[in-house]
């Protein structure tokens, strides 16, 4: 059974969109109402909204060498009884007139330090829908793990990135996923990784 929301897009009605911080991010200051389930329209309602571009997501994986390549580098939206080194996959914002495939190449030689040779479409998400206006696609990348240096630190100057690279045996991800990892897309990737990890390997491997 396929869901089918009730309402679109047009049944939701924009007064007013105000951009009150254009930085890094921007903030967005909408007045809207929308449409009720009882077929009424809603009373206009604020609400602020961090608004950034498409971003996609990579798990590198080695099908050979079963083995999966994720990356450490520092956030700074942590709480402070948290350490603000995370473990995640390669990920980067979609610029204007990139393709999903041009996206994922870049930044995974640029975080990673690696040539994908083939991309597998994972799903999509919005990670934050009450306050962000953002979607996230996620895909798998296959690699050659051998040309990997682990001794290397990775990531643009420009962009601020200081980047670690850590290997991992495909039979590692669930004690990974057991362990306090707070990135949700490195959760659902490696979720998403565990329960198609055969049949992907088996294309891949095909095609050989």
């Amino acid at each position: 059974m396929k869901f089918k929301p009730t309402y679109q897009q047009t049944d939701v009605e924009i007064q007013t969109d105000e951009v009150v911080y254009d930085g890094f991010f921007k903030m967005h200051k909408r007045v809207l109402r929308h449409r009720k389930f009882n077929g009424e329209w809603s009373d206009y309602m604020t609400r602020e909204m961090m608004v950034r571009p498409d971003a996609i997501c990579v798990l590198l994986f080695d099908p050979k060498q079963d083995k999966i390549l994720l990356i450490e580098q520092f956030r700074p939206c942590l709480p402070e009884r948290e350490s603000p080194w995370l473990l995640e996959l390669v990920a980067g914002m979609v610029e204007v007139g990139e393709s999903d495939d041009e996206v994922a190449r870049r930044e995974s030689f640029e975080e990673a330090g690696v040539e994908v040779q083939r991309l597998k479409y994972m799903m999509r998400f919005v990670p934050s829908p009450g306050g962000l206006v953002e979607h996230l696609r996620m895909y798998a990348g296959e690699i050659d793990v051998s040309k990997v240096d682990l001794n290397a630190t990775l990531g643009l100057d420009e962009e601020h990135e200081d980047i670690k690279l850590h290997l991992f045996d495909s039979a590692e991800v669930l004690p990974l996923l057991e362990q306090d990892i707070v990135n949700a897309s490195t959760i659902m990737g490696l979720q998403w990784f565990m329960l198609n990890k055969d049949k992907l390997k088996a294309e891949w491997l095909d095609g050989n």
